[in-house]
Formats: structure tokens, C-alpha cells, sequence
């Protein structure tokens, strides 16, 4: 019995179950699934017992007949990177780094943040925090790693966002004091903000489907306008169209939410609408994510 074999039996807790192929039959089909990544990354070794243990934690309730689903070659270079096989990292961030980077600045518009948020990104991919495992092992191969990435970049980049410098948050206020107004204050106000995230809820339930659809591929999922429209069947500039309106559609119903129910003076409304329209899609990829 090969390493890639016993580590897949010993990692699923049993021997072969009933109704699953027996020990010779097994190799068969783990070895077909290992060639197919070495292949893929011929020069990132990964020995057959990791692989193993990482398709039985792939494997739903330990059956193989579940693996042929999964994306077995990205599995293999995320198998490769949690082993800390060598030249796995650099492949990985060769590959993967734009896919960060456009994710991140969906989110972020200051440079320096988009920055932090993507050394935070490599981190929370790929380097353990304590007794946590870095978050590429949470990768079971069930939809394309790019996916798998671009969501964990985005969900680091609303982090980022939410908790801003200190310094950053001092010019803001110094800025909002010698202005009078602090939209910033204005939001954090529980009222305000419960309304702020009902404004965008209802906004989203308004939209077409495919509008509703293609936000949460591009701002959840991370899909690239091409990638979308691809999809979809449709052009990039079809997708842009689409995201323009439907934002226009969400910010209108804010506005009118907030003039509508909440108390407040001409000025204070046009800096938190102002506000809000410059965080518009942090605010819906929350909303979208906890859908």
C-alpha cells in the first residue's frame, strides 16, 4: 500500500468503507488525482502521504467519488504552499498576487492601506497566528483557489478599512473639526448606522437579479469584469454598466432613507451622504457577504 493510500485511510479514520473501492482501486483513483497535480507544478514535490491527508479532509465523509468534483490541480499548489514545499510560496504569489491586489482595491483607495491590507493578506494566507493554521489550509478545493483568495483579500480589506491609522483618523478629524462637521461621528451613531445597513438591504432587494449577481461576483467573489462578463455572455463594458447602475440605485436609496427617517441638518446629510458614497461598496460587500 503506497503513503498516498494509508495517509488517506488513516486521515479519513477507517479502512475502506462499504460501497468505496477497495485498497487497489483506491490507489488507482489517489494516484490519478496526485499525477494530475504534479503535473500541473512538475517542479513542486509534494510528498504523496501530504497529499493524502489533504484529500481525505477534502473528501466529503471520506468518499472518494466526491473528489472528482474538486479543483484537484489547485488543491495540489495549496497542498504544496501549507507543506512549505519549496518554491510552492513563490509560485503562489506569482500567480496569485494580481488576483490580491485588484480585491484589495475594490475596497481600499489610500495607497498606504492597500498595502497594509495586502502584506495582511500574504499573512492570513499563508503564515500561522499562534495556534490558528495559516488560512490556505481552509482551501478544499470546492470552486477555483482564485475565488478562495479573492474573498479572503476582500474580507482583510474591510478590516483594514474599518480600523484606519491613527494618524489617518486624526488629519480626518482635524479636517471635520475645522469643518464643523464629523460624518464619521455622525455614522458610528448606532441609530444612524442600523439605518445605514437596512438603506443598502433594501436597496440590494430592489435590483434586478443579475444586477444583485454581478455585484456579489465582483465585490464578493472577486471575479475580474471580463471574468464576469465572460460568464455571463456578456462585454466588460455590458458588466461596468450594470455595477454603475446598480450602485446609483442603492446610493439613491439611501439618500432617500436617510432624508426620509433621520433627524438631521442640510449640511450634516451631504457629509454623511458624501461619506457613505465613498465607502458605498464596503457597505454592500458587507451586506452581500453575511447574505
Amino acid at each position: 500500500m503506497s503513503a498516498l493510500v494509508r495517509a488517506f485511510q488513516l486521515e479519513s479514520g477507517r479502512a475502506v468503507k462499504g460501497g468505496e473501492p477497495h485498497s487497489g482501486k483506491l490507489e488507482e483513483i489517489l494516484g490519478v488525482l496526485y499525477r494530475r497535480g504534479s503535473h500541473a507544478y512538475p517542479r513542486l514535490a509534494v510528498p504523496e502521504a501530504a497529499f493524502g491527508r489533504y484529500l481525505a479532509r477534502c473528501a466529503a465523509d471520506g468518499q472518494t467519488k466526491s473528489l472528482a468534483a474538486l479543483a484537484v490541480t489547485d488543491m495540489y499548489l495549496a497542498c504544496a504552499c501549507a507543506e512549505r514545499v519549496r518554491g510552492a510560496v513563490t509560485v503562489f504569489e506569482r500567480t496569485f498576487r494580481p488576483v490580491i491586489q485588484r480585491a484589495i482595491a475594490r475596497v481600499l483607495t489610500i495607497p498606504e492601506e492597500r498595502k497594509d491590507a495586502e502584506q495582511r493578506a500574504w499573512q492570513r494566507l499563508l503564515v500561522s497566528d499562534g495556534d490558528e493554521l495559516p488560512r490556505i489550509t481552509q482551501y478544499l478545493g470546492h470552486g477555483p483557489l482564485e475565488r478562495f483568495i479573492s474573498v479572503v483579500a476582500t474580507r482583510v480589506a474591510i478590516s483594514v478599512g474599518r480600523n484606519e491609522s491613527s494618524e489617518h483618523r486624526l488629519r480626518k478629524k482635524a479636517i471635520a473639526e475645522a469643518s464643523g462637521v464629523d460624518p464619521e461621528r455622525l455614522l458610528m451613531k448606532g441609530q444612524l448606522r442600523q439605518e445605514l445597513e437596512s438603506a443598502v438591504t433594501r436597496g440590494l432587494a430592489a435590483l434586478k437579479p443579475r444586477e444583485r449577481l454581478v455585484l456579489k461576483l465582483f465585490l464578493v467573489s472577486g471575479m475580474t469584469l471580463a471574468a464576469i462578463g465572460r460568464s455571463l455572455g456578456v462585454t466588460r463594458q455590458a458588466v461596468t454598466k450594470t455595477l454603475a447602475h446598480a450602485r446609483e440605485s442603492i446610493l439613491a436609496e439611501v439618500e432617500q432613507s436617510l432624508r426620509d427617517r433621520m433627524k438631521m441638518s442640510k449640511d450634516d446629510l451631504s457629509s454623511v451622504l458624501r461619506l457613505v458614497a465613498s465607502q458605498l461598496d464596503v457597505n454592500i460587500s458587507q451586506v452581500l457577504g453575511n447574505a
